[in-house]
């Protein structure tokens, strides 16, 4: 059963879970379905959290935060709902947090759905003023190495609870773009690692329905200030159809 307005029930509970899943659904059931079926299949010891912004919707950022504050087990995953989940991505990303006790954030590669070879984050580049990511193909051997990153998107990562106690939640005063890359810099600043993990895979598309809207200006003008960066006149000639998920 669905859960209604910003409700966040737990679909599965484990007697001792390590994980809380965290989905924030606004779209197509459809997508939630492939979504929750991926995890049923692949995942152990978790609870799952979806928080329903389809009714009234809130904003990523606020639903990922409520879904943060109802769980309490040590890691964290934070899931699309259009990401759907290959075997051993779980493992694979909580590996990658205890491989280091600074590691805070890590994050899967994402793989297109349509085409299982290609790479659509194989960890980032910038992330202003648009979230440009790193691809290739596995069949050219391609994004398969972990590497520590300035951010990840946050489509299918994985927080330590231990560092969101340290450092607080997402910041809410972004609504829907760029609170992904935002919470690896403030993660960086307070001394915690970010992580791209390509043991950890998911089927995702990236993004694009959004693209050029308001939310996208309103969110990176508050990313802008905050971090003090500037748009330069070249910037304004780039495609800023780009999401930071």
């Amino acid at each position: 059963m669905m859960p209604t307005g910003q409700e966040v029930i737990p679909m599965q509970t484990a007697a001792d879970p390590h994980t809380d899943i965290v989905i924030v659904f606004y779209g197509k059931r459809s997508d939630l379905d492939a979504c929750l079926e991926s995890i049923e299949r692949h995942c152990t010891h978790y609870r799952m959290h979806i928080v329903d912004n389809n009714r009234e919707n809130t904003g990523f950022t606020r639903g990922v935060n409520k879904g943060i504050r109802d769980g309490d087990a040590p890691y964290v995953w934070l899931l699309n709902q259009d990401a759907v989940v290959l075997k051993g991505a779980q493992d694979a990303l909580i590996n990658r947090l205890n491989c280091d006790p600074k590691i805070g954030i890590a994050a899967s590669m994402q793989l297109n759905p349509d085409d299982k070879d290609f790479i659509t984050h194989g960890g980032t580049l910038r992330a202003f003023p648009t979230g440009l990511h790193k691809g290739g193909r596995l069949s050219r051997g391609e994004c398969l190495f972990p590497l520590k990153q300035s951010w990840v998107n946050f489509a299918s990562v994985m927080l330590k609870r231990e560092m969101i106690d340290q450092i607080g939640l997402l910041d809410e005063s972004m609504f829907l773009f760029y609170s992904d890359a935002d919470y690896c810099y403030w993660a960086r600043y307070n001394g915690w690692q970010v992580w791209y993990e390509p043991e950890s895979r998911v089927l995702h598309k990236l993004n694009v329905s959004s693209r050029g809207s308001d939310w996208q200006t309103k969110d990176m003008l508050v990313f802008m200030k905050k971090w003090g960066l500037r748009l330069r006149p070249e910037m304004l000639k780039a495609d800023i159809s780009g999401t930071s998920r």
